[in-house]
């Protein structure tokens, strides 16, 4: 947690922070934005939008390729094939790899972004 407290440090007391670059009625996605200073990858999925660290944990792949699976609760690393549950980023066939991953919501027009626990 420290690296991502450090990294969160203007998040409000909830660790919710705005995000930046993002346009959430784009016609593309996955679609890149910040989250202060730092690069995340923002997918639409069935449930809303979920955000990502920019590569894979395993070999730094980039998630911009990534596949969503599983009705959309999973996200699948192009290059290894490495797959993560977009609910909490555990590496569902890769044991000991985590991704990060990142809640989405809207407040009154702004998108604001905070880890999942």
């Amino acid at each position: 947690m420290d690296g991502e407290a450090s990294a969160l440090s203007g998040a409000d007391h909830d660790g919710w922070a705005p995000l930046s670059g993002f346009k959430a009625d784009a016609d593309s996605f996955p679609q890149r934005a910040r989250l202060l200073g730092e690069g995340i990858i923002i997918f639409r999925t069935k449930n809303g939008f979920r955000g990502v660290e920019r590569a894979c944990p395993h070999m730094k792949a980039t998630m911009m390729e990534g596949e969503l699976t599983a009705n959309d609760s999973m996200l699948r690393c192009p290059l290894h094939v490495f797959t993560f549950r977009l609910s909490d980023g555990k590496g569902v066939n890769c044991p000991g790899f985590r991704l990060r991953v990142f809640e989405i919501r809207e407040d009154a027009g702004q998108f604001l972004a905070r880890p999942v626990s």
